[in-house]
């Protein structure tokens, strides 16, 4: 039987026996399960045990269940098997991870307090560099990315319902409890009305940022119903509006689309952020107002050309927010041709996005 199916299955049976297994902790047992050796069984065993079981009360049901699942699962005839599949990681990831988005919904990222390095010596997705992956690791960071945008949404439900929380009325309390001399037996409150915002993206998609720009609007298309709208703009040296494009399609399979559909590339051909800000605020400026919030995704490297950081200047006057988010650590800010800190100053926050655990923990804060 196939891991899919085994796992599954063991998830029912230990529900079965009244063992409370919740959607988030199958959501985690599922990606630590990535990040260890499944030929030790005490590895296997620990993983399961610890992600799956909250209450010591629990352990005899659980091993149980887990002995009559696993002992032949994990006999020395399998071992073989295990190793052959300890060393194919992408395959082995995109079967767990299909038992994650088949019975849960999105979870903890699989590099917080983990380790980078998954069996085999591969790359954690989660921890790989925007800046240096290979075509076959672009695959395992876009697998990731619908499970990243259900945690992001979880987190937006999270952050709106702490907003939104009521405010006591002072004077409406106060009048009240007059007839009940002056103690207040019933507490009035003010509920307050958050509107959503407006975002507007700004998005490099030069060869050298390309992947992390798509991976980006990935994510924020998927928080759609977080905001009022959404429109997005793309550019190297020209800019021009990619919304319905974003809209029509998948982000993640839209990198051609966008250049052969959109006028990105103009004369020189080479990422000109300068130019891309004035032409930006001379088209489509009437399109920020207070309500709206900008993100800008890029590496900020403009070639050693103008910055035309006034335009920013002016483009956050107008904006509620302006964001800027960053796919190089910081440690490569304002070197070679980066001016990353001539745009500091117009932002109300940069944030450093080198891989997907930044990026969500960035996005996570607009």
């Amino acid at each position: 039987m196939p891991v899919l199916q085994y796992l599954q299955a063991f998830f029912a049976d230990l529900r079965e026996q009244e063992i409370p297994v919740s959607t988030s902790q199958v959501r985690d047992c599922c990606q630590a399960l990535l990040l260890i050796d499944w030929a030790n069984r005490d590895y296997f065993y620990s993983t399961l045990f610890t992600t799956l079981v909250k209450d010591y009360s629990y352990q005899k049901a659980f091993d149980e269940v887990f002995e009559r699942f696993f002992n032949e699962y994990l006999s020395p005839e399998n071992r073989q098997y295990f190793q052959s599949v300890n060393s194919e990681q992408p395959s082995r990831s995109r079967e767990v991870t299909a038992v994650s988005d088949y019975d849960i919904g999105m979870g903890t990222p699989m590099g917080k307090g983990g380790t980078a390095q998954a069996p085999g010596g591969k790359k954690n997705p989660l921890q790989q560099d925007f800046g240096r992956i290979s075509a076959e690791e672009l695959t395992s960071i876009e697998a990731m990315v619908p499970l990243l945008a259900r945690r992001l949404a979880a987190k937006f439900v999270k952050k709106r319902k702490r907003n939104d929380q009521n405010r006591l009325d002072f004077r409406r309390t106060i009048r009240s409890s007059l007839s009940t001399g002056g103690i207040p037996l019933n507490l009035y409150t003010v509920r307050k009305y958050r509107e959503k915002p407006v975002i507007l993206i700004l998005c490099d998609v030069s060869g050298s940022v390309m992947n992390f720009s798509c991976i980006s609007l990935a994510l924020i298309a998927s928080l759609e119903r977080f905001f009022q709208y959404i429109e997005s703009y793309a550019f190297i040296d020209e800019v021009s509006d990619i919304t319905g494009l974003l809209l029509s399609g998948n982000p993640l399979n839209f990198r051609g689309h966008v250049l052969r559909n959109a006028r990105v590339v103009g004369v020189t051909g080479y990422t000109n952020y300068g130019r891309t800000l004035e032409q930006f605020h001379q088209r489509f400026r009437h399109r920020i107002t207070r309500k709206t919030s900008v993100l800008i995704f890029g590496d900020a490297r403009n070639n050693w050309q103008e910055n035309g950081k006034w335009v920013l200047a002016q483009i956050k006057s107008q904006a509620k927010k302006v964001y800027w988010f960053n796919p190089e650590p910081v440690s490569q800010w304002n070197t070679g041709d980066s001016i990353i800190n001539d745009y500091m100053p117009y932002c109300d926050k940069v944030f450093a996005c080198p891989n997907l655990v930044e990026l969500e923990k960035s996005l996570a804060k607009i």
